[in-house]
């Protein structure tokens, strides 16, 4: 039976570790188990396993490197393979330093959180546990690589059939509002529905564009072009500085923990890599 990202009540949450080495597995994991209430069921070293170990075990959180044992950029092709699967675990990736477009990357194929190797143990336990509460873990310099990202990508548009759109039009009002920073119990009182009902239109919404989390629906949202049938009332202009503004506030306010500015500041460095102490 598939396991919830919930943990049951007095459970220790499962953490899988993905690290170029077995020596950095180990190295994440004392990190991770060292005064906190997760434990690590497995490390793995490629991204076919990441793919594999996830799909088997299904641990409520999955720590993943973005250099893996077959390449640079092996967790990212991980990431990829995990979204094809829709898989429940909630993917923490680690990053060697803060690279723009690795954090880009790794948030447009549903991420939930970015942690360098620059941060304390102690941050990173923060880290899983914010992504294991169902939140998401992200710096006000990363947010500001994806407004990056959004201003510059060309306008996509997501149909099916003859030209219909994918998202109904409620599902498209509901995640305009959503877009636009609005909590579930906002939308609900706004559109007059229970916020049970909005919320499985956002799981529908989401199941849809194969996302994730609430920064990904605003980057769907602001990727497309304005239609003749959208409700001005609904939804502001978003284009140039306004779209940057809306999306920056929706993170904002999606993100109960961002990353303090000290936490992307070395407090050790030891040759090429950071370890993680507290």
């Amino acid at each position: 039976m598939p396991r919830s990202n919930d943990s049951i009540a007095g459970e220790k949450a499962t953490v899988l570790v993905a690290d170029a080495t077995r020596m950095d597995c180990q190295l994440v994991s004392d990190a991770i188990q060292r005064h906190s209430h997760f434990r690590v069921i497995g490390h793995v070293t490629s991204s076919s396993e990441v793919i594999s170990a996830v799909r088997n075990a299904q641990p409520d959180v999955a720590v993943i490197s973005a250099r893996l044992r077959d390449g640079a950029s092996a967790g990212l092709w991980a990431l990829q393979g995990l979204r094809a699967l829709h898989a429940r675990s909630r993917i923490v990736m680690l990053l060697d330093k803060d690279e723009r477009q690795m954090v880009v990357e790794a948030f447009l194929n549903g991420t939930r959180g970015i942690f360098c190797r620059v941060g304390s143990s102690g941050e990173l336990r923060k880290c899983i546990q914010t992504i294991h509460d169902g939140e998401i873990w992200i710096s006000n310099a990363q947010i500001e690589y994806v407004v990056d990202a959004l201003v510059q990508a060309p306008a996509l548009r997501i149909v099916k059939g003859a030209g219909q759109h994918f998202l109904s039009k409620r599902e498209l009002e509901i995640a305009q509002l959503v877009a636009t920073g609005l909590s579930n119990l906002e939308v609900s009182d706004k559109l007059r529905l229970s916020r049970h009902t909005v919320k499985n239109y956002l799981f529908r919404i989401f199941e849809k564009l194969g996302i994730s989390t609430r920064i990904e629906l605003v980057l769907y949202i602001l990727s497309q072009a304005p239609t003749s049938d959208a409700n001005d009332d609904l939804m502001p202009s978003l284009a140039g500085e306004n779209a940057t503004n809306v999306l920056r506030d929706s993170a904002h306010r999606s993100t109960r923990r961002a990353l303090p500015a000290s936490a992307m500041t070395p407090s050790l460095v030891a040759n090429r890599k950071l370890p993680l102490v507290s």
